[in-house]
């Protein structure tokens, strides 16, 4: 008798060691592959080391790129928002301007979370990396609302007036930027075929984030930025013994007063040599 069987057709190495390769597509799109990684972990490789010693397990394909892709974002994430806050630092000429700009960005993964959570999705990679574009857009919007109050506030707007009309006016530029990106997004949030599986994460932490930053950048940002002025203003009164106005201390209004006096310093000058 005989049984016709399939044999070994080829005998793989990795490291001069004998390789068994096991692939697998995860069925159901909506389960956690790191879910699914940690129970093979903890469950079923164990027994198999423990009768097998020799076996030494590695964990390869998607699972080793995501490894990859977080080690190289711990290090160049960092650096990147450190170039974006000295940008902003520079731009406004105030640390303090750019800092509230950036406490935004941490209040905004809220809608990232609603996001994965209404489409019942797990966060993947796709996810964060989704989270690393939208901290662009958020940087964006913040800095036309920041821009247009110090604007105003040069033109001799008080503090209040300049923050309520740098929402006002800045208003329908934020949000046709938002609606028209998570309209941009919808087809592929939407998409059910298995190619698009992948990228709707991250299309998902934008498009969600986006809607939820546009509030926190017209209503969260200028009540950020009033209560850093009250905390000037008292500052200010227990060192001086007096008060100020509110637009006086503000960056943009130093630096024009600042240049006014280089200039009429230059003025004096150019006299004195006549």
């Amino acid at each position: 008798t005989y049984t016709i069987e399939r044999g070994i057709v080829s005998i793989n190495h990795l490291d001069a060691q004998r390789e068994i390769k096991v692939e697998a597509d995860v069925k159901d799109p909506n389960v956690s592959v790191p879910d699914i990684l940690a129970q093979i972990k903890t469950e079923i490789l164990p027994p198999i080391l423990a009768k097998y010693p020799g076996v030494t397990p590695l964990y390869e394909g998607q699972n080793r790129e995501a490894g990859k892709t977080q080690k190289s974002a711990a290090r160049t994430v960092p650096v990147v928002l450190l170039f974006i806050l000295i940008i902003i630092t520079f731009t406004f000429r105030s640390l303090a301007q750019a800092i509230i700009v950036f406490l935004i960005i941490p209040l905004s993964i809220v809608g990232v979370a609603w996001g994965h959570y209404i489409h019942n999705l797990p966060l993947s990679i796709f996810s964060y990396l989704g989270i690393f574009a939208l901290i662009g857009i958020i940087v964006n919007d913040s800095l036309v609302l920041v821009s247009k109050m110090n604007q105003y506030l040069k033109e001799g707007e008080s503090f209040k007036n300049a923050v309520y009309l740098a929402g006002v006016v800045r208003f329908r530029a934020i949000f046709l930027t938002s609606i028209t990106t998570i309209a941009g997004l919808a087809p592929l949030i939407l998409e059910k075929s298995f190619q698009a599986q992948f990228l709707i994460p991250m299309a998902i932490s934008v498009a969600y984030g986006i809607a939820v930053a546009t509030l926190l950048t017209l209503l969260i940002l200028p009540i950020l930025l009033s209560l850093y002025s009250d905390l000037k203003l008292g500052a200010f009164w227990l060192w001086n013994g007096k008060k100020t106005e509110a637009e006086l201390l503000e960056p943009a209004i130093i630096e024009m007063e600042a240049e006014r006096a280089e200039i009429e310093e230059i003025k004096s000058e150019g006299k004195t040599h006549e």
